[in-house]
């Protein structure tokens, strides 16, 4: 329920607020929303027993890889800013960059598959999970308003992506939902992150 819930709030959040017609937000959404429906799916198998481990791990990573695949291979055909395609700021530097070229499209799978395998990783503590969410997403929001900030990018010297500001919506919206979460998961926990069988439940609740 606790995933259930900070999808929701984020997708509410951004139906009200964010701009529908930005390439960033759907792309954001349609990611979120196909690792929001493998995780559900994985969990809803659990609590049915219809498989008490859930999805098995190839299909888990199948599914992950294919959408890694397909988000890599938009940003290479059509990349947020052409001067850097497939460049990466080296950090703390404002003049280093290294060109990946062809290899950018799996340096991009790997990151969106090693972010979502840690994030299921973490859920083994849902305050873990939440904690680690919310401040990559507050750091993340402040660097995509930057980016999407053609004053500030240029002074900062941050490869500027026109659009991006509008992720500063979702991400400070996915920061509220996980704040939300944490209120209601502290001890006695009202709302679990994952599966939890009733033994687990009684303990974490009192």
């Amino acid at each position: 329920m606790g995933g259930l819930i900070i999808y929701l709030a984020m997708l509410g959040s951004c139906l009200l607020w964010a701009r529908l017609t930005n390439r960033f937000v759907l792309l954001f959404l349609v990611t979120a929303t196909i690792l929001f429906l493998l995780g559900f799916v994985d969990d809803y198998l659990k609590i049915s027993e219809t498989r008490k481990d859930g999805l098995i791990p190839v299909m888990k990573l199948s599914v992950q890889l294919f959408l890694a695949l397909g988000v890599a291979a938009y940003l290479y055909i059509d990349p947020p800013n052409l001067a850097y395609a497939t460049s990466l700021s080296v950090p703390y530097s404002k003049e280093w960059f290294i060109y990946l070229g062809a290899l950018y499209i799996p340096f991009c799978m790997i990151v969106l598959v090693g972010s979502s395998n840690a994030v299921n990783l973490a859920d083994g503590l849902d305050g873990l999970a939440c904690g680690t969410v919310t401040i990559a997403a507050l750091t993340y929001s402040l660097f995509a308003y930057l980016a999407g900030h053609a004053r500030f990018s240029q002074y900062l010297r941050i490869i500027p992506v026109p659009g991006a500001g509008e992720l500063t919506v979702l991400l400070t919206a996915l920061i509220g939902a996980c704040l939300g979460f944490l209120w209601y998961n502290a001890h006695p926990a009202e709302v679990f992150m994952g599966t939890r069988d009733r033994s687990s439940w009684e303990a974490s609740s009192g």
